[in-house]
């Protein structure tokens, strides 16, 4: 090999995983191209092509079963929430270790007013994800009304710092939220437990019972096509109307015919072409909200500090500015490669 191989590696792992292949499943995929390059003396990029051309053929050669439910921007539900919890925890420990550093102390005080509002806001961060985590779900429908829970959140925070009393009520020690933080981080950061069964163990495929109703299949079927494909609710109606249309005369049953319902999506999915998405989904929506959230945490830092309120302009409003900008230098990256 004439270069090193993790090189090629890397951006290989990636690209499997954003088309479903796991860890676990992407081990001997990847072993198989380290073996071939050893012995051959080739570049992986030579002997197999570019990572992302290489992870679409191997993605389509595995078991559909095996892989990942992940959506077209290559996200699990699971990864939407994670990531909003993830961000928020590394937002809250460079806080509070920047205020414990401003203020040179080992402990906070808290009021009842400021533990409920900042859990409140919490939520309402963590929140911010369920839309994209149904949608990945299958559930366009639900992710919708799930912007309500969003404003319910930030409600009943604006509600606890206004309402709630503001005379001090414990302290809570730094040392300890830094611990939590750090081993919350490295809970979502570690390698995915290795599978009960091999990767290349393939289960009996289940097959429809008599009794089962076929109208959730076709229900599941559009979710899944308009949440997690993307696909016009239009262009889903049709096709399972096609499918339905089909099984009245074959007098057939949906999974015996088609299959489970998620594989069989997912393959009706790869026949179609890419959607435009709406714009308030697009990268340069995502940019133009971080920065007006960045000049709210900086219009909202220089007021607080004038009216004294320290502990917010330095604990809350900063820190969130500064995370803010980094999110926005990730998203202006993100669109110059793209072109």
């Amino acid at each position: 090999m004439t270069e090193p191989f993790e090189r090629w590696e890397l951006p290989t792992r990636l690209a499997l995983s954003d088309q479903g292949v796991g860890y676990h499943l992407a081990n001997p995929i990847i072993a198989d191209v380290r073996t071939h390059c050893e012995l051959s003396g080739e570049s992986p990029y030579d002997a197999f092509g570019d990572p992302e051309e290489f992870a679409l053929t191997a993605a389509a050669e595995q078991p559909a079963h095996l892989r990942e439910k992940v959506d077209r921007n290559g996200m699990l539900s699971a990864d939407y929430l994670t990531g909003s919890v993830f961000t928020l925890v590394v937002f809250g420990l460079s806080a509070t270790i920047f205020y414990a550093i401003l203020e040179r102390t080992l402990t906070f005080t808290t009021t009842p007013a400021r533990l409920a509002g900042l859990i409140m806001v919490c939520l309402a961060f963590t929140a911010c994800a369920l839309p994209n985590a149904l949608r990945a779900a299958g559930r366009p429908q639900l992710a919708t009304w799930s912007f309500a829970v969003v404003g319910l959140f930030v409600g009943l925070g604006a509600t606890s710092f206004v309402l709630l009393p503001e005379e001090p009520a414990a302290r809570i020690p730094v040392l300890g939220i830094v611990v939590v933080a750090l081993l919350l981080l490295w809970l979502m950061t570690r390698r995915p437990a290795p599978p009960k069964q091999p990767v290349d163990y393939v289960p009996p495929t289940p097959r429809t019972a008599p009794d089962d109703d076929p109208d959730a299949w076709y229900r599941s079927l559009s979710g899944l096509l308009v949440g997690r494909y993307d696909l016009p609710p239009d262009r889903a109606a049709d096709l399972a109307r096609e499918a339905h249309d089909h099984l009245s005369a074959t007098g057939g049953t949906p999974t015996v015919e088609f299959g489970p319902v998620e594989e069989y999506a997912r393959d009706l999915a790869e026949h179609e072409p890419q959607r435009r998405v709406p714009f308030w989904r697009t990268t340069w929506a995502e940019l133009v909200a971080t920065l007006v959230a960045v000049h709210l945490g900086i219009a909202a830092f220089f007021n607080w500090t004038d009216e004294g309120h320290l502990w917010a302009a330095y604990g809350v409003a900063l820190p969130c500015a500064v995370v803010g900008l980094g999110v926005a230098v990730r998203l202006a990256l993100r669109l110059r490669k793209r072109g």
